[in-house]
């Protein structure tokens, strides 16, 4: 029988998740079976969901903010990362953000240096498909994340860009940006930006560019 380094990941997953009813996975065998996978997977209290492939849109507004937050934050101590990293926010959740932002010295989980605990601001990207959850239970995952200050949500249909932030006795407030002329703070950063730069080569739906 081949190790576990020469199987590939749907091998690994199959072994794992093929027989009804399914066991829950520790977290030792999530990692290992993310790490050998082709197809990430988010993972929640013994259950892993897979990350679903993303849209051409979807694809360039996340490079566009990528380059957007580098510029901004190139003489900062703070750096974003995408790919997507996996983010432990509780020790049972792991999850997939589109991008984040730390700050100072990253704090991982292992040698592996995949997987961060100390995301400042997160960026999702919204899709159809996953904005509920990205407003939902999976924001209501992130605030257990004691770093995390901001959470940049972005359309993908319309120009429009939402930012919720924590406030000193830990509410969360949300400022909404339309427009390609609108300009999004993330004050947690010290940054900005016009949401013009988030779209560029982006072609949106008829009517919904914006100003």
């Amino acid at each position: 029988m081949p190790s576990s380094a020469a199987r590939s990941g749907t091998e690994l997953y199959t072994e794992f998740m093929g027989a009804l009813p399914v066991a829950k996975l520790s977290v030792e065998e999530y990692l290992a079976i993310d790490r050998a996978a082709e197809i990430p997977s988010e993972y929640y209290d013994g259950e892993m969901f897979p990350i679903e492939a993303v849209s051409l849109r979807h694809s360039l507004i996340s490079v566009n903010i990528a380059g957007v937050l580098r510029e901004r934050l190139a003489k900062t101590p703070c750096r974003a990362a995408g790919g997507p990293l996996r983010v432990r926010a509780t020790p049972t959740r792991f999850v997939l953000p589109d991008l984040i932002v730390f700050c100072g010295k990253p704090v991982l989980t292992d040698e592996h240096q995949d997987t961060l605990t100390n995301p400042k601001v997160i960026v999702e990207i919204l899709s159809p498909s996953t904005a509920d959850y990205d407003y939902g239970e999976k924001f209501i995952v992130y605030r257990r994340i004691e770093s995390f200050e901001e959470y940049v949500l972005v359309a993908q249909d319309q120009a429009r860009v939402e930012v919720f932030r924590k406030t000193p006795d830990k509410r969360w407030l949300i400022s909404t940006y339309e427009g390609l002329d609108a300009v999004a703070e993330v004050e947690s950063l010290g940054i900005s930006f016009k949401l013009a730069e988030v779209y560029a080569g982006v072609e949106l739906p008829v009517a919904a560019g914006g100003n």
